[in-house]
């Protein structure tokens, strides 16, 4: 009877209860949290990459068209800025400067940051965008992957691609001696 007695009072024992129940949460919450760690970062770098190629472009774009000079730093420079405080170890920027002459439009010159693996065609992405003789524009395509810090949750790598356009601020050529 007595050991019928102690099982009936350790049943209605309620301590420690909450202890039982925190330790049951405790994994789904560490989960939730990584997860939104990782998720907010991955938001964070894909906007920085997102807004780098435009930005690229307007700042080659504001250069004075008839001054040469190497443009290749100083682009490599701002975009690791853009990027700060993620790596740019992943970040590959190509630059090119298309002009339509006479009705045909062909590439100036091509910078690199980096290597862009497979590059699109410079003259394909600004067809559109050189409607007359004269018109020149800058092209920037960038790919970036990000390595996780944390892959709990979401996956350990990510690539993102974006391209980047802009006039030259007269509609002159910017030169650029490579």
């Amino acid at each position: 009877m007595k050991k019928l007695n102690k099982i009936r009072a350790l049943w209605r024992d309620r301590q420690g209860i909450v202890a039982v129940e925190f330790a049951l949460i405790l994994p789904t919450l560490i989960v939730l949290f990584i997860g939104t760690f990782e998720a907010s970062n991955l938001v964070r770098v894909k906007m920085k990459f997102d807004a780098a190629a435009p930005a690229i472009a307007s700042l080659i774009a504001l250069q004075n068209p008839s001054k040469t000079g190497s443009l290749t730093s100083d682009f490599c420079t701002g975009a690791a800025y853009m990027m700060a405080p993620f790596s740019t170890a992943g970040l590959n920027v190509q630059v090119s400067s298309v002009t339509n002459k006479s009705g045909t439009s062909s590439v100036d010159w091509t910078a690199n940051c980096n290597n862009l693996s497979s590059p699109q065609n410079a003259v394909t992405l600004a067809t559109d965008l050189l409607p007359t003789s004269g018109d020149s524009v800058i092209v920037v395509q960038t790919s970036y992957t990000y390595n996780a810090p944390i892959h709990m949750v979401l996956g350990a790598s990510y690539t993102f691609q974006n391209d980047g356009f802009a006039r030259p601020r007269n509609n002159g050529t910017v030169q650029y001696a490579p």
